[in-house]
């Protein structure tokens, strides 16, 4: 074991999970909580998220660590919804044609089983060519364009397929026709079984993995000389190190770094992420939804994605807690009181409650979320993260990879470059 002058930047849970496995270590967080994307925060008397999570992993080591930090309410079924025009239908849509009117079932089913015969065998380029070459021409315009664009907002032909394990599965013949002939139980669902803590938020189960852990909050990261070894803070005071771990945004690292060469900086230029608002409301009317959360395809909509704290929870409430997620490019700066005021006035309609039903509304911004995985991101990730180890920085976590991760991969990809770095001589 070789025990060098480490710090990392960043208290999220790739973070956290180095810390943990690398004992002596020194965490800088630039916020006043650790947890990164994983934190939750309390308004109005309920626990809301930075978005939708869930915990689905099946690792008995994850769990067992996440049961003995706070009581979970684990379900064995989700009820996840899809709305467009007015109409419900369970998701996902091509799962779940009979639930589309006769003729846009037949035109799902009928462009599905030949995409089936025309693209057996070939390799898709990019999302657009999996769409279609997975479900045809009907799903991939009438649906999954839909959502890529006011989610995603990049062409779907400028996405890479990377991101894709877990969040959507390959076709399944007999699943499609059977959801076409008649109502059908999910079959093929990414998770049956998950978890969530039954009060405090998703970083409820996550909170005891700061416990013992060396973190340094509100520092902020505002230079890093790597030649030197030396992280400068906003505050003024400045750490020395043989190795930095870094797990906030690449493109933030890089432009700490001025010496850094020209094409590592036209490399972070090219990395991409969502802008999230979050728009949390309370309303004074029980049970608004079946679901625990649904997607949202209407074009005229900027809500992508709506998820009910209370319903995954498992806590009985005579009020609905909505929380409703709008994806936006970067650089978008939108009037956050419009957006918010939207966004009710498109749930009120949704979900049907009138707009003095709601007690309490706010909306929070998130300027990293999502990174967008476009064929430009892993050239370009793999560029820097070339570069960085030169100079003793490595990176792990959603954002130090720039890669979409659940969070038990989060965690784990923190553990793992402990485990190397104190088996590398």
């Amino acid at each position: 074991m070789t025990k060098r002058n480490v710090i990392v930047l960043g208290a999220g849970l790739a973070g956290l999970g180095f810390a943990r496995h690398y004992p002596g270590c020194r965490v800088f967080e630039a916020d006043d909580t650790p947890g990164g994307h994983a934190r939750s925060h309390s308004f109005a008397g309920v626990w809301f998220d930075r978005g939708a999570h869930i915990c689905h992993s099946p690792d008995p080591e994850w769990l067992a660590l996440l049961h003995a930090a706070a009581p979970l309410h684990v379900m064995t079924k989700s009820t996840v919804l899809n709305h467009k025009q007015g109409k419900w239908f369970a998701y996902p849509v091509q799962n779940h044609l009979f639930d589309l009117p006769p003729s846009e079932r037949e035109a799902a089913l009928r462009d599905f089983l030949a995409a089936q015969e025309k693209y057996r065998g070939r390799e898709p380029a990019n999302y657009e060519e999996w769409c279609r070459f997975q479900y045809g021409d009907y799903l991939l315009e009438n649906f999954y364009r839909l959502y890529t664009a006011k989610y995603w907002h990049v062409p779907m032909a400028e996405l890479a397929t990377d991101w894709l394990g877990g969040r959507l599965l390959p076709s399944q013949v007999e699943n499609i026709i059977a959801g076409a002939n008649g109502p059908v139980a999910e079959q093929q669902a990414v998770f049956r079984t998950f978890r969530y803590p039954q009060s405090g938020g998703f970083f409820a189960m996550l909170a005891r993995l700061a416990d013992g852990v060396d973190v340094r909050l509100q520092k902020r990261a505002v230079n890093v000389a790597a030649r030197e070894g030396r992280v400068s803070f906003a505050d003024g005071t400045a750490e020395s190190f043989e190795w930095l771990v870094a797990t906030i945004p690449l493109p933030e690292l890089v432009a700490m770094m001025p010496e850094a060469p020209s094409v590592v900086h036209e490399a972070a230029a090219k990395l991409r992420a969502l802008r999230q608002y979050c728009v949390n409301l309370v309303v004074n009317r029980p049970a608004l939804s079946p679901a625990q959360w649904f997607y949202i395809y209407d074009p005229d909509v900027a809500v992508s994605r709506v998820s009910f704290p209370f319903a995954l929870s498992g806590q009985a409430s005579n009020q609905t807690a909505i929380q409703a997620e709008i994806f936006l490019p970067q650089n978008a700066r939108p009037n956050e009181a419009q957006l918010r005021d939207q966004a009710i006035a498109d749930l009120g309609r949704i979900l049907r409650f009138a707009p003095d039903e709601v007690t309490a509304a706010e909306i929070r911004c998130y300027p990293h979320s999502y990174v967008v995985s476009d064929l430009a991101r892993a050239p370009a990730v793999r560029l820097i993260r070339d570069w960085l180890r030169t100079q003793r920085i490595v990176t792990a976590g959603l954002f130090g990879e720039w890669h979409y991760v659940w969070s038990d991969r989060a965690y784990a990809s923190g553990r793992n470059l402990a485990q190397t770095l104190l088996a590398a001589p």
